[in-house]
């Protein structure tokens, strides 16, 4: 009795090499790019929670910029604030000098000169120093002052997620009490020295402030930093290719398909038997 052509047969064969071969691609895929989720049909769910994450995560590394930029603000705040600070130093320095009562009108005179260049180079600085175009000793940073600079500092848009940097009052020497001074006399000496003493306590006020600031950045800095670990450590469970496991599966789907090629052939073979048969039978 001639032999039936089995074609139903080669077709499982082969659909089932062509899902061992997509998946082997998948396998090639996900060892090469360390990338379990390659693409949605290998998990739907654990793809979508993937892009989440790695869409907080980009945010959050621009927060970890946006904090660091603000400490490197505060830091340079904090080094016009200790100029200005040793200023005021040097400057209660020569009123105490010249309120000494033996001396002549002429190193009044010298003293004077200085204790001028003092004041002026403390509303230069308050003018001139700023950050990025930002002044920041001229009261633009003040607590009540109409220009409010937040630092985004999370990735929500509440205002938990910011840091405000209204912390440094103006140290020009109006504001700060100390201009048109003089130390021409004993009396004006006394006078500015007391002054001088209050506008260093307002400036140390403020380099507190500011180095509470800046101890506040560095703190939140560390932890979004350890958010950053976590959250990476978290998409990498879910996302990151096991890649023992992987080349193990790579393994068997190869085998898989060379035990399919075998199978196949051997069917075309006893196809063609059967068709040589049927012929014969026919003839």
């Amino acid at each position: 009795m001639a032999g039936i052509i089995d074609s139903n047969s080669s077709n499982r064969i082969l659909n089932t090499i062509n899902r061992n071969q997509n998946g082997v691609l998948t396998r090639l895929s996900q060892i090469a790019s360390g990338n379990r989720l390659v693409s949605a049909s290998v998990d739907a769910a654990g793809l979508a929670i993937s892009e989440g994450l790695r869409s907080d995560i980009a945010a959050l590394t621009q927060a970890t910029r946006n904090i660091e930029t603000g400490g490197n603000f505060i830091r340079v705040a904090e080094g016009g604030l200790a100029t200005v600070s040793d200023l005021i130093g040097r400057g209660r320095e020569l009123a105490i000098q010249a309120a000494n009562g033996t001396l002549g009108s002429a190193e009044r005179e010298t003293l004077n000169a200085e204790f001028s260049q003092i004041l002026t180079e403390i509303d230069r600085i308050a003018g001139t120093q700023e950050f990025n175009g930002q002044p920041i000793l001229n009261g633009n940073l003040a607590p009540n002052s109409p220009n409010q600079v937040d630092i985004q500092a999370g990735i929500g848009s509440g205002p938990e997620n910011q840091i405000n940097l209204n912390v440094i009052e103006a140290t020009d020497t109006q504001t700060l009490g100390i201009s048109g001074l003089d130390i021409l006399n004993p009396q004006n000496a006394l006078q500015a020295f007391d002054r001088l003493g209050q506008a260093q306590q307002t400036v140390i006020n403020t380099r507190g402030e500011v180095g509470a600031l800046s101890n506040r950045l560095e703190i939140t800095s560390r932890n979004t930093r350890n958010t950053l670990v976590n959250l990476e450590s978290s998409r990498n469970e879910i996302a990151g290719t096991d890649i023992a496991s992987s080349i193990s599966d790579l393994n068997n789907q190869l085998l898989q398909i060379e035990t399919s090629v075998r199978s196949l052939a051997l069917q075309i073979r006893s196809n063609e038997n059967n068709v040589g048969r049927l012929l014969n039978i026919n003839t």
